[in-house]
């Protein structure tokens, strides 16, 4: 997770979410891990600035907080655009990638929904769009996760905002996700739920590493990322391969010209390499 992206700044909110509601101070949080944090580690942490590289990272706040590991491992992943998937018959999570996931109907509900408001507001001056269908299954995958790692307390939600393209007063369609609990007080049972956070749904831009291998051809010949890249290749149309294999002979092209090979044809100066000795005729 990238340091400062929608991602980490998501993530980093919910932690500090969590913290508030339990009453706990961030040097709480820092002196449970063992070797201890800094204040300042959990503060930046919060803010996205320097978010949990690792999953035992992850872990380490999950614990602090008093949070479900798991359900705060897959939270981390879904930031960065890897869902898991229940796969019944081996009652196994499988790692998808969010462009992957399936939408429900009810994401599809919301998206014609984003669609049809998009499309009243259009004019030929106003170029108003929606979210993509694919933004509402991650949405709606990261609200579920959500509401397993807080619990009951907690009321989860998402809304749209549609997106207008202009070079001036350009605005982005996204999601925002919301994040309501009750004030613990002694009457809560008549109060609405308090609205605690708001962030923006991440678009991940760039796959990242699944948290376990999944199944790619001959990993033990090739390193997991060439593998990653042959089997993307592969599931490419064939216009889109002779792109990527015209890019490729363009970088080797590139290469050779700066590799510091002798030319092939002779010229009237021969240039000293480096260690050679010179000879002069008599």
């Amino acid at each position: 997770m990238k340091a400062g992206s929608s991602s980490a700044v998501a993530f980093g909110r919910v932690l500090q979410a969590a913290r508030k509601r339990w009453s706990k101070t961030q040097a709480d949080v820092a002196g449970f891990f063992d070797p201890k944090l800094s204040v300042a580690a959990v503060s930046m942490a919060e803010s996205g600035n320097r978010p949990p590289k690792t999953e035992a990272m992850v872990r380490g706040y999950a614990a602090a907080l008093e949070l479900d590991e798991d359900a705060l491992l897959q939270l981390w992943w879904a930031m960065q655009g890897m869902i898991g998937i229940d796969i019944w018959a081996d009652d196994l999570l499988a790692p998808r990638w969010w462009r992957e996931l399936g939408a429900s109907p009810q994401a599809e509900l919301d998206h014609h929904q984003a669609r049809s408001a998009a499309s009243s507001a259009w004019t030929p001056n106003e170029d108003f769009y929606e979210p993509s269908l694919e933004l509402f299954a991650l949405a709606e995958a990261i609200c579920q996760i959500l509401r397993r790692l807080l619990g009951d307390p907690w009321t989860v939600n998402y809304k749209h905002e549609i997106g207008l393209r202009d070079p001036i007063d350009m605005r982005l369609a996204a999601i925002t996700i919301e994040l309501r609990a009750k004030v613990l007080d002694g009457d809560e049972s008549n109060k609405a739920p308090e609205l605690i956070v708001t962030f923006a749904c991440p678009e991940p831009v760039a796959r990242p590493v699944p948290p376990e291998p999944t199944a790619r051809t001959n990993t033990e010949a090739i390193s997991p990322d060439v593998a990653w890249i042959l089997s993307s290749v592969e599931a490419m149309p064939a216009r889109e391969r002779a792109a990527v294999a015209g890019f490729i002979h363009g970088l080797r092209e590139g290469a050779s010209l700066f590799s510091g090979e002798v030319p092939s044809t002779p010229t009237s100066q021969t240039p000293v390499r480096k260690g050679q000795r010179t000879r002069h005729r008599t």
